[in-house]
């Protein structure tokens, strides 16, 4: 099963009228919390981009010596660690799940596999990326937020801080209009275009932490699209249970027998015991020469069997990765699945395809 990602599905909920839509995010408790969020991004981003910027600068130089590989290679792990740590957070504010591509994979021992399966992995560097974007994105919202939620308080207390201001303050408008509070009554003026100004600024929360979790799936999730894994068959002779013909005294939903039924019911009809007959007019001799009878089908050319030699020569693992890629799977569904690295699963590939003889997986998906 697949599905597209609605970064706005959260946010504004399907079971929620016109009228929840507009008012809800205003007293929504999630609204805050992603409020909360937005503004953590700032002071993380900065230490993000400070200790990204330190680590690769002194690695950097130190290339050439032993110090400055380790350096470097620290911040591969160090990377996917603060990876995870932003999916998480971002998973939550925005309640989605972000999956992460898996980290413990098959056969990953020794310290040079798990090097190369950082290098190769794209989340690595994607996830690089997302952490130096932090800064900038941090500082724009946090900036945002800010004014647009002190410019909002001022307006829905001006009656309150015209009490208690012994002169009066003027509002400045970027057009050049002015309006002078010298009272608690004129600060009353400006109470509902303050409430009209939270209830849009809850949409602006909503709309930036909507579009952030956007970017963090895109950058630190996993690329295959599966929401759940395939259902296991069930082994011959495990299937549900059949339903009793037998009545239980007490029991729900059961069923007398048929002759319980019948003797209960003397009005209903006997059921059909002979199906009705065809009717067969005579056919004459000379026509019964020229009508021969048409041979069945399945006389003429017995059911073709697939060859399944060349599958049977895989190996244990080359015949899963044959079944997910019959089932259509792409490689980073494969790596999810099987929890091995993506490079082999493209070994595998190029492995399954050259053993069955198959040009490409399209191949495969239609000749089986």
């Amino acid at each position: 099963m697949f599905y597209e990602y609605n970064p706005f599905a959260a946010a504004y909920p399907s079971d929620r009228g016109p009228r929840g839509k507009i008012f809800q995010p205003v007293i929504d408790f999630r609204t805050y919390v992603r409020a909360g969020h937005i503004l953590l991004m700032f002071p993380l981003g900065i230490a993000y981009f400070v200790l990204l910027v330190v680590s690769l600068s002194v690695g950097g130089a130190l290339i050439w010596t032993l110090v400055g590989p380790v350096i470097l290679l620290s911040v591969l792990f160090v990377s996917r660690w603060l990876g995870d740590l932003e999916a998480l957070m971002a998973g939550f504010a925005n309640q989605t799940q972000i999956r992460r591509p898996p980290s413990r994979l098959e056969g990953v021992s020794n310290f040079r596999s798990q090097v190369k399966v950082r290098l190769v992995d794209p989340t690595t560097w994607t996830g690089l990326i997302y952490l130096f974007a932090q800064f900038p994105l941090g500082i724009a919202a946090f900036v945002g937020i800010v004014t647009t939620g002190a410019v909002v308080l001022a307006l829905i207390f001006s009656p309150i801080i015209a009490l208690y201001s012994n002169e009066p303050f003027h509002i400045i408008s970027e057009i050049g209009w002015t309006y002078t509070i010298n009272s608690p009554q004129d600060g009353l003026l400006l109470t509902p275009i303050g409430l009209f100004g939270l209830v849009l600024a809850s949409h602006m929360i909503l709309a930036i932490s909507s579009l952030h979790g956007w970017w963090a799936k895109l950058m630190l999730g996993s690329r295959s699209t599966r929401i759940v894994a395939r259902p296991i068959p069930t082994p011959e002779g495990d299937g549900p249970p059949k339903p009793s013909t037998t009545a239980v005294p007490g029991e729900i939903g059961t069923k007398p027998p048929i002759e319980q039924q019948e003797s209960e019911s003397p009005t209903a009809e006997p059921p059909e015991t002979e199906a009705p007959k065809r009717f067969n007019p005579p056919v004459s001799a000379p026509v019964a020469a020229i009508l021969t009878p048409v041979p069945n089908p399945s006389e003429l050319m017995p059911e073709a069997t697939p060859d399944l030699t060349p599958i049977a020569e895989l190996t244990a693992r080359e015949q899963e990765v044959f079944m997910l890629m019959a089932h259509g799977d792409t490689n980073a569904d494969i790596t999810e699945e099987l929890f091995i690295s993506e490079g082999t699963v493209k070994t595998h590939v190029k492995r399954v395809l050259s053993k069955l003889y198959m040009r490409d997986r399209t191949q495969v998906v239609v000749d089986l």
